[in-house]
């Protein structure tokens, strides 16, 4: 059948395809010429448990740092800073002259501690040597070894799923999906707060896409009753498309928590399906550790069609899992473009995968421990002066954002962004200078339908101890105040 398109959607179509043009020369400002400068980089060498070892680059001669492995290369980001990533594999700091330093890690994404669990690392050992390094194919050709079969077993068990398929990387894993089910033609309703691989499978999908407000319900109905009523106005019939609502469970760039339930209600009452990318909610929220759809007591394949997990947070490995009906995850074997074109992921990461999900199940008390110093560490964040916690308290990553009214330019106007980002960089810099690792998210912005407010993201994890939280926050806060009498001495002058 001939798809009839309005004239208004003809114009979100052109609209987002002039909108999402890339240009052919990147121009880098001043800004983030000094956010990517020798100073304000970490490079890791080790990481132990809550604290990482790192170049001191106040006592690198500044014309050695070319010679210096990746050191050009080499900036914050969350491969990096989580003790699953390659640089710590061996376990030990490289053979170098380089000098060093130990950091609070407040950035890690490995909330269970999984990548530095004894066990974990024995069985990765151990698979390492049985099967060697790479898998050396993509999986449907020769490199599917028996321990990816274990992990998609295991995992579709533990989450009460018919079955589950092993993606090699977690992002090429949620954007895969979204491409796979939905081709031009169909309807994709996303909240427009989606983090950059979700955004990245919607493009490549091709689909007819409709953004709702973050998080928004009431918004979110609205998009719904307009294309209703646009089908009733063509004589298009609901099952002519394929219909999906794509949201996350935990907004990585938000910390907000999906509302399942009220979205659970909304899918049913218009005929969609719901695809929920749980990356960074599972192993964190639930009784269990099974996300927020186990939190709002949902189930997966009943209310909720399609899940995607990175296992690459707090499952301390490396790939991407989707789980759902064993139609819905064979179909993925053959259509998934990051699991027919993507060389398998090494087995000896699958076997990390297999352990750590096997120590989440036998010890549920990691995800109440994980509760506790979540919560013990968002109480003291809200007693940080000039800044507020704009993420919600259930998420591990913690955003804070800089109060209206504290922090004004010299017209007495509201800060402009850039110097928002000013202000938010400076405070992770010396943060980091202080010795504890913390992000500036200013720079986050690329890829994305809709900009987040710049903020001061931390993270907590089992690892992170009272002791921890209270340095982190003390640095946090003198980093601030040395920042607002800054501002305040160049407004004066």
């Amino acid at each position: 059948m001939r798809e009839i398109l309005s004239e208004t959607e003809k114009q979100e179509i052109i609209q987002e395809w002039i909108a999402n043009r890339a240009p052919l020369g990147m121009k880098v400002s001043d800004q983030e010429l000094r956010r990517i400068s020798d100073d304000n980089k970490i490079v890791i060498h080790q990481v132990k448990g809550s604290k990482i070892v790192v170049t001191d680059f106040s006592k690198v001669d500044k014309n050695k740092r070319n010679n210096h492995t990746n050191v050009k290369n080499t900036s914050i980001s969350r491969s990096s800073a989580s003790p699953s990533s390659s640089l710590t594999a061996s376990g030990q700091v490289p053979t170098s002259t380089v000098p060093t330093r130990t950091m609070l890690n407040m950035a890690s994404h490995d909330f269970l501690g999984m990548g530095s669990n004894e066990d974990v690392k024995e069985v990765s050992s151990q698979a390492l040597k049985k099967y060697g390094c790479g898998a050396c194919g993509p999986r449907g050709f020769y490199g599917t070894i028996d321990v990816h079969l274990d992990l998609e077993m295991d995992v579709a068990k533990f989450c009460d799923t018919e079955a589950a398929i092993l993606y090699s990387d977690g992002s090429s894993c949620v954007s895969s999906t979204v491409a796979a089910f939905s081709k031009r033609g169909d309807v994709l309703v996303v909240d427009e707060g989606i983090y950059e691989a979700l955004q990245t499978g919607v493009t490549l999908s091709r689909s007819n896409v409709h953004f709702f407000k973050h998080n928004d319900m009431d918004d979110l109905r609205r998009v719904l009753e307009k294309i209703k009523t646009n089908d009733i106005r063509i004589g298009r019939k609901q099952t002519d498309q394929r219909r999906f609502i794509v949201v996350e469970g935990l907004y990585k760039n938000y910390g907000h928590i999906a509302p399942i339930d009220k979205l659970v209600d909304l899918k049913t009452e218009f005929s969609y399906r719901l695809m929920v990318d749980e990356s960074f909610s599972f192993g964190t929220i639930g009784k269990s550790g099974k996300g927020v759809i186990e939190h709002y007591g949902k189930e997966m394949m009943k209310h909720v069609e399609i899940v995607t997990i990175s296992i690459e947070n707090a499952i301390g490995s490396v790939g991407g899992v989707c789980l759902g009906a064993l139609a819905t995850i064979n179909h993925q074997r053959l259509s998934g473009a990051g699991y027919c074109f993507s060389a398998a992921s090494p087995p000896f990461t699958a076997s990390a995968g297999i352990q750590a999900l096997k120590t989440l199940g036998s010890q549920p008390e990691l995800v109440s421990q994980l509760g506790r110093n979540r919560e013990y560490l968002y109480k003291l964040l809200n007693e940080i002066p000039f800044l507020l916690v704009s993420s919600d308290e259930m998420s591990c990553i913690a955003l804070l954002q800089l109060k209206n009214g504290h922090f004004k330019s010299t017209t007495e106007a509201a800060l402009t962004r850039e110097k928002n980002v000013d202000i938010l960089d400076e405070i992770a810099s010396i943060c980091n200078k202080k010795g504890v690792l913390v992000v500036s998210t200013g720079h986050v912005y690329k890829s994305m339908h809709t900009i987040p407010e710049p903020a001061i993201r931390l993270t907590v994890t089992v690892l992170h101890s009272e002791e921890d939280m209270q340095l982190a926050v003390k640095v946090l806060k003198e980093a601030v105040n040395i920042v607002y009498e800054k501002f305040v001495e160049e407004k004066s002058n």
